[in-house]
């Protein structure tokens, strides 16, 4: 078989002994396999799923207690196979594992082995921009079969931003000249699919900056300018009392325990006429968050609020920290100094609890993966950090970009990885190594086919504007047209 080096993610441990010839036929014992492997198993190549009482047995165990919750513990001899886990999702993570190694050895053999694996961070995220581009629910539902086969647990959608937004809410004129924007219902559709696939969805709703597809429907409630040309909101009453109604409505959709994000970046300060003018950017911050609270005691749900951290950082009151998650951002390779920074300020007992803002910008047209990859190595130590989050900012073409998602999913996985390749800094000698392990992954999981990923993304979009086809250059929705933030539409027609 293929060296085990392949598995993607890698296992935290692997150890290898004699081999034997790979079985044709396999029977699961104990616990049922989720039902979402049945595709699976009916793709599986030279070896088929059986109650043959002489097929090769996988025992399947699900609450281990001894084992981390997403952990699991998987050993493979001539006349058996063990597949324990702390808990369902450990058990899904540890047979992605398992059709790994079937795959890498097709009519070859298998070797005696044991496998212990864990994440080395709890929350392992993947953010789409629906506030600039369009994500259809097929491609958003493909997208959350896609991080649960890379062992990612949470998919975050930035709903709405100044060019487009991406959610039509109920009674209110947003995302209704959206042709791609969903329902309420396909947004509850989305929540229950994901949590099938172990997957949180984290909606974004911008309570601050970034509204300029909200403002051009209440255009008494746009400040001024943000930080980048784009839109903040004149912040009074009137706002507090919309934001309210729409995080309502998306709560209303979600699980009893639920992450919300206000976003509350790159924003500029514009204050209401209705408001004390001694009020500042802490006392919003106290304000939504109470806000929150009151929608989780109301629809009995316990909320959470995570915001970006800025460029300077969110001023958070100390008596809200305990539930409020910051995530500070960098994506440039050349920009570990300020990772480095952000670590070491974000760190520390006591500390409100972070995401790391990895990923991708705009601007980085090829995809990125370096500032991901520092990013889990650097703050693996950090005793409150939740997870790392690989942003994909302002376009749709994940296909062309996949690299980004997928080498990103083995860092923060396993960030201390014994294989070389996770080591090397040259672009284009780790594109050499890994492209060729991704096009093998992508061919057996179609789930990641690139042109199944462009069927269900429909038109290439970018920074709102369609791009290529009979619509180049124009607005998905006229909120882009109006919104003039950079790369819009002079960029676009250049």
């Amino acid at each position: 078989m293929k060296e085990l080096e392949w598995l993607w993610p890698y296992p935290q441990s692997v150890k290898l002994t004699e081999p034997f010839p790979a079985p044709t036929e396999l029977s699961f014992q104990g616990d049922s396999p989720p039902a979402i492997f049945a595709q699976d198993f009916d793709n599986l190549k030279n070896v088929s799923i059986t109650k043959n009482p002489d097929a090769y047995p996988i025992e399947l165990k699900s609450d281990n207690p001894s084992l981390n919750p997403e952990g699991y513990h998987l050993t493979l001899t001539k006349s058996k196979g063990t597949l324990s886990a702390g808990s369902s999702a450990g058990l899904s993570y540890g047979l992605q594992t398992l059709l790994q190694i079937i795959a890498l050895s097709p009519g070859g053999s298998w070797s005696e082995m044991e496998i212990n694996d864990r994440p080395a961070y709890r929350k392992r995220c993947f953010m789409v921009d629906l506030g600039r581009s369009i994500f259809p629910l097929p491609m958003l539902k493909r997208i959350i079969r896609i991080l649960h086969r890379l062992k990612m647990n949470q998919l975050h959608l930035h709903l709405y931003d100044d060019e487009i937004c991406g959610l039509r809410f109920e009674g209110l004129p947003f995302g209704k000249d959206n042709p791609y924007a969903m329902s309420m219902d396909d947004f509850s559709e989305l929540v229950h699919y994901a949590e099938s696939y172990h997957v949180e969805i984290i909606p974004e709703l911008e309570a601050w900056g970034h509204v300029g597809s909200l403002v051009h429907h209440r255009k008494n409630l746009r400040g001024g300018e943000g930080m980048y040309h784009g839109s903040s909101f004149l912040i009074c009453e009137e706002i507090f009392t919309l934001i309210k109604e729409m995080v309502s409505q998306v709560v209303k959709v979600m699980p009893g325990k639920t992450t919300i994000h206000l976003g509350l970046d790159e924003a500029e300060w514009f204050l209401g006429s209705d408001m004390p003018q001694s009020y500042t950017p802490s006392d919003m911050v106290e304000r939504y968050y109470n806000i929150l609270q009151e929608i989780g005691v109301a629809q009995n749900k316990e909320l959470t609020l995570r915001i970006w951290a800025d460029h300077a950082g969110r001023p958070v009151p100390e008596h809200i920290q305990d539930n409020v998650i910051i995530e500070p951002w960098q994506y440039w390779q050349a920009r570990y100094d300020s990772i480095d920074e952000a670590v070491e300020k974000y760190s520390g007992k006591g500390k409100m609890r972070w995401m790391a803002g990895a990923g991708i910008s705009v601007g980085q047209y090829r995809g990125a993966y370096h500032a991901t990859r520092y990013w889990s190595k650097q703050a693996q130590k950090s005793p409150n950090i939740d997870g790392i989050n690989i942003t994909f900012w302002g376009t749709n073409d994940l296909e062309s970009k996949f690299i980004s998602l997928f080498s990103g999913a083995y860092h923060i996985w396993n960030p201390s990885s014994p294989i070389d390749f996770a080591e090397i800094q040259d672009y284009e000698d780790y594109d050499r190594t890994v492209f060729p392990i991704m096009h093998w992954w992508q061919g057996n999981f179609r789930d990641g086919f690139p042109d199944e990923l462009r069927k269900d993304r429909g038109p290439m979009t970018h920074m709102g504007y369609y791009l290529w086809g009979e619509k180049h250059g124009h607005p998905v929705s006229p909120e882009g047209a109006e919104a003039n933030t950079l790369f819009g539409h002079d960029f676009i027609n250049e």
